[in-house]
């Protein structure tokens, strides 16, 4: 008799349920290492877009308007997801404003010509702006600011940092990432400082040097010097809107004041820069003798 080889049915069954159950584990884990290489590419992706987006900002800021008497301030606005400057193109000078709509996970970018307004404050963006673009898109900095400064005062910032969370898949894998840049506003007009000497002169004089003021810029100060006993208009001539309108005595670097009467004068110094940014120096005292009014 013939010996008969081969598989049995049951045997056959079992080879292609093995097979079968092989496949689809291999098709599944194929599948997920596709899916998971498309989100880390799409991830790649965002960070890509996101520092494309982050040098914009940072070349715009480089070129941040130097202040003119109209348009003092450099910066308008300086909030952890609002910020808004002038800035410079090839023709004329705009306002810039970059804000987060954290709804959308879209900073965003708008451009306001002359007439400038202020933005509305928690519209982001804002329609009466006109022109906007998305800047960065896939942001999920929640609570985190996306902008910091060194100083809180707008006239007084010369450093700021940009820091975006991107995640194009919130929730799941992989994890959100940051970016980051920092920027020095080398156009940024800050307020001068003012600091100045009085010292007494025979018995009715008091010379007044304001040589230890300065400006950060280097530009040159106007000096004002004021005595809080006086209250006159015109003293001075015609005096810049941005100064005390009264009680002004004296102007110039070096001034040298005669007090109308003897006894103690409280004097004071206003310095302000081109651009019309002003500080005023701490009050000193000068005491004048003369008749029952020892010093």
């Amino acid at each position: 008799m013939a010996e008969e080889r081969g598989l049995a049915l049951v045997e056959l069954l079992v080879a292609l349920v093995i097979s079968g159950v092989v496949l689809g584990a291999t098709l599944t884990t194929f599948a997920q290492f596709e899916r998971t290489t498309g989100v880390n590419q799409s991830q790649n992706e965002a960070q890509d877009r996101v520092r494309v987006g982050l040098a914009g900002v940072a070349r715009e800021l480089r070129n941040l308007a130097s202040p003119t008497d109209e348009l003092p301030f450099a910066i308008v606005r300086a909030d952890g997801d609002d910020l808004v400057f002038q800035s410079v193109s090839s023709t004329v000078t705009r306002r810039v404003r970059y804000c987060l709509d954290a709804s959308s996970r879209r900073l965003w970018r708008q451009v306001q010509l002359a007439p400038f307004s202020e933005p509305t404050a928690g519209a982001c963006p804002d329609a009466a702006w006109g022109s906007q673009r998305t800047a960065i898109q896939d942001v999920v900095n929640g609570e985190r600011p996306v902008f910091g400064y060194n100083v809180e005062d707008p006239m007084g910032i010369t450093e700021i940092s940009a820091t975006v969370w991107v995640d194009v898949n919130p929730g799941k894998p992989p994890v959100e990432t940051s970016l980051q840049t920092a920027i020095f506003l080398r156009n940024q007009n800050r307020s001068p400082t003012a600091s100045f000497t009085a010292t007494l002169s025979g018995t009715n004089a008091v010379v007044l040097n304001g040589s230890d003021s300065f400006d950060p810029e280097g530009r040159s100060l106007r000096f004002f010097w004021y005595d809080d006993a006086e209250t006159a208009t015109g003293l001075c001539g015609v005096l810049p809107p941005q100064v005390p309108q009264a009680g002004c005595v004296a102007t110039g670097i070096v001034a040298t004041y005669l007090p109308p009467a003897a006894g103690t004068r409280t004097l004071r110094l206003v310095v302000s820069d081109p651009a019309g940014l002003t500080a005023e120096a701490p009050a000193q005292t000068v005491c004048l003798p003369g008749g029952d009014l020892p010093c």
